[in-house]
């Protein structure tokens, strides 16, 4: 597996926290840059809608006040009159004639500036047409005579080719005599085209962009003005939708919907107020033209996000390398001195003023101790072999002596009397005697030499007893008081370990018989769990420690060596003329491990 260093861990790290930051920086600023192009389209929606809608309510109102004004005129009056006088429709020639109606008279100038034709309809139920100057069959205009005779305000009539006699708009309304009786009606046509050259306009800059368009619905959710995507849409494109449900229950807002082609579109929807009409009234742009911009600046934030998140990356990557460079030298230092290279030194930068400079200065004194130490070590060292070997010379010196003055003066005298014995021609009896008193005079001492390089009670009787008889014999060849006190059995330790105790009690009663002049001396032994606790006492000259070091000593240093091999503490305590105590403390919990 793939081990990542601390400069991948950081790159990935930081990488990721970067693109996750810039993830989240443009999603947000997508979502707001959307929302508030679909809210600027929703507001140009509606202003759409209201510009229109006032403009067909105000092309409404004007023209009930073209009706209003036409129908008082004396022209109006004048032709109504010819007509009601009219019997039957054959007259209607000489009806014509009597009319002489011309063109620059004020109801034909009205009819020919927005109104695709005017009737004057009489009681007679004869209609004259203002276009066409001509008398049309009465039979058709029964229904709308029937309605607007029950009206007492002008009457606007929807499109619808069932109820009414005309399959155009038209505003209508009674005409009254002096004594205001209802003399006949006066109807103005409004033609598609009208309504259109207001509703539908398919310039770009009219706010509806490539793809909008505003139009009107009536009631029965047909269309009542011009569909730009559809030719022939009045009375027969169907708009049931949710924003013409919405504006019939008089709701006015927008709506994201899908139109009468099933296309998304940003819809704004209204009822329209226009007396006898009920229309609503919508302005809609395709949802897909007006996202146009949305998802350039999405592609633009994607692509602004992927330059940064390169850049970044690009930071990091040397970021990285500049903090972990001088990591990777401390490590590469690291593994050079675990290999026993303490000449090694880590270069600081004079810009790394941080952390990273501060631990590097450290590793550089860490180094500098470790050789400081190290020649410590091998000193100490040095010194220890040294201490070794003085002291096997010693104890070759003081065997020698041994065996030179004491074993070595017995076989002499074993020899000489040997040769006695030769010379004599008859041996007496207590020559034999002399001898065999001389020959174990001489098993005794190697006996004793022998028991002094490796007491057999160690081995055969353990360490307490072989400890005792130490003490025993250094009272019986001395004037010096051993006592020796001890708890627990120390059965459970390795000989090794009963040998190094037992050559520190040894090493320690050789000092006291050479240096301490001592009356008296004590030995005390504890064997506890944990550790073996020694106290060594004596009530000799003394010595000042801090002044004459006694560390230093090879009786003191030999036994300081072997605590120190059996991981314990050694401390000493002496004053001039009041003894010298010895306290060490072994610890046995790694009993089962030698030392």
């Amino acid at each position: 597996m793939r081990k990542f260093s601390i400069a991948d861990k950081l790159i990935i790290a930081s990488f990721l926290l970067s693109t996750i930051t810039i993830l989240i920086v443009a999603s947000f600023s997508f979502i707001n840059a959307k929302a508030a192009i679909l809210e600027r389209a929703f507001d140009q929606l509606n202003s759409v809608r209201v510009i229109k809608t006032n403009l067909i309510e105000d092309f409404f109102t004007n023209s009930i006040k073209d009706v209003n004004l036409a129908k008082n005129t004396s022209d109006t009056k004048n032709i109504l009159t010819q007509i009601n006088s009219t019997t039957n429709s054959n007259n209607a020639f000489h009806l014509l004639d009597r009319i002489r109606f011309h063109k620059n008279n004020f109801i034909n100038q009205m009819q020919e500036k927005c109104y695709d034709n005017i009737f004057i309809i009489g009681k007679n139920k004869l209609v004259y047409s203002i276009k066409s100057q001509a008398i049309q069959d009465t039979i058709r205009y029964r229904n709308i005579w029937k309605r607007i005779s029950l009206s007492d305000t002008i009457l606007i009539n929807d499109f619808d080719t069932i109820d009414y006699d005309f399959s155009n708009l038209t505003v209508s309304s009674r005409i009254l005599d002096s004594l205001h009786q209802m003399i006949g009606i006066i109807v103005f046509e409004i033609s598609s085209r009208s309504i259109d050259s207001i509703m539908l306009n398919n310039a770009p800059s009219n706010g509806l962009g490539i793809s909008g368009e505003s139009y009107l619905v009536g009631f029965d959710r047909l269309m009542r003005s011009s569909s730009r995507f559809q030719e022939k849409s009045i009375l027969r494109t169907i708009v049931n939708t949710e924003a013409v449900d919405s504006a019939f229950a008089n709701k006015a807002g927008t709506k994201v919907i899908k139109d009468y082609r099933n296309i998304p579109v940003l819809s704004s929807y209204s009822k329209i107020n226009i007396p006898n009409l009920n229309w609503a009234i919508l302005a809609e742009i395709d949802y897909k033209e007006v996202t146009i911009p949305i998802y350039k600046i999405r592609n633009e934030i994607v692509f602004i996000s992927i330059f940064i998140s390169l850049i970044i990356l690009v930071v990091i990557i040397i970021f990285s390398r500049n903090i972990t460079y001088p990591i990777q030298k401390l490590n590469q230092a690291a593994h050079e001195v675990g290999a026993g290279n303490l000449d090694v030194k880590v270069k600081i930068n004079n810009y790394s003023n941080d952390e990273i400079g501060e631990l590097s200065e450290t590793f550089n004194q860490m180094i500098q101790q470790l050789k400081t130490k190290t020649k410590e070590l091998e000193l100490e060292k040095s010194k220890s072999l040294r201490s070794l070997i003085d002291g096997q010379e010693v104890e070759r010196q003081r065997l020698s002596r041994e065996l030179h003055d004491s074993l070595g003066q017995l076989l002499i005298g074993l020899k000489l009397r040997y040769e006695n014995c030769l010379n004599q021609s008859k041996i007496k009896t207590t020559t034999v005697y002399d001898l065999g008193l001389l020959f174990d005079k001489t098993i005794e001492e190697t006996r004793r030499i022998s028991n002094n390089l490796m007491p057999a009670a160690l081995s055969e009787f353990g360490l307490i007893t072989a400890i005792r008889n130490i003490c025993n014999e250094i009272s019986e060849a001395s004037k010096i008081d051993v006592q020796y006190d001890v708890k627990g059995s120390g059965k459970q330790l390795d000989l090794e370990i009963k040998i190094y105790l037992f050559r520190i009690i040894q090493e320690a009663l050789t000092n006291i018989l050479k240096h301490s002049k001592a009356q008296k001396a004590s030995i005390k032994i504890n064997f506890e769990n944990e550790a073996i606790l020694i106290n060594i006492k004596d009530d000799g000259i003394g010595f000042d420690v801090s002044r004459i070091k006694p560390l230093n000593s090879n009786g003191l240093n030999n036994i300081r060596d072997r605590v120190s091999l059996l991981s314990g503490e050694f401390n000493i305590n002496s004053e001039i003329s009041k003894g010298t105590v010895i306290t060490i403390k072994i610890p046995t919990k790694n009993k089962n491990e030698k030392y």
